[in-house]
């Protein structure tokens, strides 16, 4: 703790909104003119965001020790003023956004570092860091925001700059092709959150009354729970409606954390460099969306505050998400895109976590998933750095002998994420499925069986890529300081953030069987919950111990199948040449044929279709009356240019014709 008075640790507080300001400006700078320094952009780009994690920390300092006296800051500045509304923009700070300050911060500053020693030879080095220092704050931004109408914007700008990030490197055409498919796919679900907010805003806007318009917290009843209660109780809406806004605003969080059936862009974007596959895969753009769930938590529950449909769908969709995307990853051979798929499970066992109802094990999760996995990828980053180039596993092995650093941080990494017991994934994973268990029993098996399949793929990964004898042609050698030391910064969360979520003294009570309300809050929920009260989510030791149980078993299995090498299963399926044993595989290493359903929809079903509407309304009907309009214009015009000839007599014989006609026309229709 540093030793400030309660008016300074105020003044952090109240000035949060400089974290977000701060890498602007140093991409901003980058960008006019220290793009010509590569000492000058990384000095930028890594001071900016170093100087937002010790503010970070300073404002969790204030939060925790109560020396800020309110539940919350928030400030508003008027963006958009008419008659009957105005939208606001703002920074607010609480508890939960005070954790993703630091968790976006922390990650970010240690994948910057990392990244003078990854692209320091790359021409692009000082515009890598300006896109970083704009990715950055634009997620921070989002985090700080006050309202739905806020986060949308920093929504947007976080999916730009991602766009950027994974087409990096242009030039190559699979770069190009995953930046334009992670747009693309992004824009889909921004559609959905876009008209749910809208939706949301059109039944709601006269209850907002002089408060922050979709504002997330405010005074008595004037925030996104208020609101919606006052709409419901003066009949302006009901469950049914909510549901469906709730439903179109997930398409959001669907898109952005890359959930199924909207999350094929996510592995390709493995095309970008591994930095910013760290920043993107941890940390940042995909848990955007499961920090809008958790901030707008209210939306996805029932109007009086039960939980209702709309959780359902946010738990099916994460269940389906995380045992797909595990059983993809059994069968690649990238150590990226297993990373990659990986991540899409882990991101919907956070969704599952939010909801089952164990709110708080869902963010742990993602607190915890931040720290190993940001880890994770910046240690696959250092063996293909290692390897020059090489991404394959068929032709790595026996790295833990030439990179003792890089195989002790992976070993780590791959302990928690499988939920080894005293690991950070440990204590959230199994926080999620104990609550699913007693809310969803289906989707808590499913979890379960994918808990075994995490730890089969990650040792499988590990196996293959640290023991036994190198198969590739390289020269395998260690990373430079810049790329291992935040490898050993990162491997200290990886082990030691899970105890924020375990409390000794709700043991007795655990192995009492005694119900979880009467048990006392862990540390981490006691703090997400702050002022409104702990919420805890009782350990169920009896799903912890199956959990165990099948953890060792995939550990087990991939043991026998890569080291002892005793079970010959991959063969098995991967060798296979009919049969259910062929489909199985398939089915895991073409990724369920997704993008092959997705490609095909596209090429024979949508651009034929619009081929057809163009040929059909463009061309024939639209060109046909331009062309029409034209035509008739030239026609008027051959006619009419005989009557300014310059001749007298031709213009006499124009008014005499005229003359005639009118008195035939008052001839023939006399009564007119």
């Amino acid at each position: 703790m540093l030793p400030l008075s309660a008016d300074q640790l105020r003044w952090f507080v109240e000035h949060a909104g400089l974290i977000v300001a701060a890498p602007f400006l140093a991409g901003f700078l980058i960008i006019m003119g220290l793009r010509a320094s590569k000492t000058l952009s990384m000095m930028a780009s890594i001071g900016a965001v170093a100087y937002g994690l010790v503010h970070s920390l300073i404002i969790f300092q204030a939060l925790v020790t109560h020396q800020y006296p309110e539940p919350y800051f928030q400030q508003n500045i008027p963006w958009f003023v008419s008659s009957s509304f105005t939208l606001s923009v703002g920074v607010l700070v609480d508890n939960i956004a005070a954790l993703m300050l630091i968790v976006v911060t922390a990650v970010s500053l240690l994948v910057q570092i990392y990244t003078h020693g990854y692209m320091r030879e790359d021409p692009g080095y000082s515009r890598f860091y300006s896109y970083l220092s704009l990715f950055t704050g634009s997620m921070l931004g989002l985090v700080v925001s006050t309202n739905l109408f806020q986060m949308y914007g920093f929504w947007e700008l976080v999916g730009v700059c991602s766009y950027f990030l994974i087409g990096f490197w242009w030039y190559k055409e699979s770069a190009a092709k995953a930046c334009m498919k992670a747009f693309v796919v992004n824009r889909i679900g921004d559609f959905g959150f876009l008209i749910g907010t809208l939706t949301f805003f059109l039944y709601t806007k006269d209850f907002w009354s002089s408060s922050n318009v979709l504002g997330f917290v405010g005074p008595a009843g004037t925030d996104l729970a208020g609101v919606i209660h006052k709409a419901a109780a003066a009949g302006a809406l009901n469950d049914s409606t909510l549901f469906f806004i709730a439903c179109l605003i997930f398409m959001g969080p669907m898109a952005k954390s890359a959930q199924f059936p909207l999350h094929v862009w996510l592995p390709d974007a493995m095309e970008g460099p591994t930095p910013i596959s760290a920043l993107i895969h941890a940390a940042t753009m995909v848990a955007a969306g499961v920090y809008l769930v958790g901030r707008a938590y209210p939306i996805w529950l029932n109007c009086d505050g039960s939980s209702g449909a709309a959780l359902t769908v946010v738990a099916t969709v994460g269940a389906i998400t995380a045992f797909m995307a595990a059983t993809i990853a059994m069968s690649q051979y990238d150590i990226k895109r297993v990373l990659a798929w990986s991540t899409c499970s882990q991101l919907g066992y956070m969704f599952v976590g939010l909801g089952v109802g164990a709110f708080t094990g869902g963010i742990f999760h993602l607190f915890n998933h931040a720290f190993f996995k940001a880890m994770l990828f910046l240690c696959s980053g250092a063996v293909i750095h290692g390897l020059h180039g090489q991404q394959d596993i068929r032709e790595m092995g026996g790295l833990k002998k030439s990179m003792p650093i890089t195989h002790a941080c992976f070993l780590i990494g791959t302990l928690a994420i499988s939920g080894f017991p005293l690991f950070s994934g440990f204590f959230s994973k199994d926080e999620i499925i104990g609550a699913a268990m007693v809310n969803h029993p289906i989707i808590g098996w499913l979890m379960m069986l994918t808990a075994g399949m995490t730890a089969f793929y990650m040792f499988r990964l590990y196996f293959m890529t640290f023991t036994g004898a190198y198969r590739g042609s390289a020269h395998p050698h260690e990373s430079p300081a810049a790329m291992t030391w935040p490898l050993l910064v990162l491997a200290v969360p990886s082990m030691l953030s899970g105890y924020l979520g375990f409390n000794i003294a709700n043991l007795p009570a655990a192995f009492s069987g005694a119900s979880p309300e009467h048990g006392l809050p862990n540390h981490f929920a006691a703090f997400v919950f702050g002022p409104h009260g702990p919420h805890f989510e009782g350990a169920n030791l009896t799903m912890m111990g199956i959990s165990l149980a099948v953890g060792v078993f995939g550990f087990a299995v991939a043991y026998s199948m890569y080291v002892t090498r005793t079970l010959h299963f991959n063969k098995t399926f991967a060798e296979a040449k009919e049969g259910m044993a062929q489909l199985i595989y398939n089915m895991s290493f073409n990724k369920w044929y997704m993008d092959d359903i997705y490609f095909g929809i596209v090429d024979r079903v949508l651009l034929p279709s619009y081929n057809k509407v163009w040929t059909a309304i463009d061309k024939n009907f639209i060109e046909g009356i331009v062309n029409g309009a034209g035509l008739v214009t030239m026609s008027v015009g051959e006619v009419l240019k005989f009557l300014q000839n310059g001749r007298g007599q031709y213009y006499a014989l124009v008014i005499f014709a005229a003359v005639a006609g009118i008195a035939w026309i008052s001839y023939i229709f006399p009564g007119h």
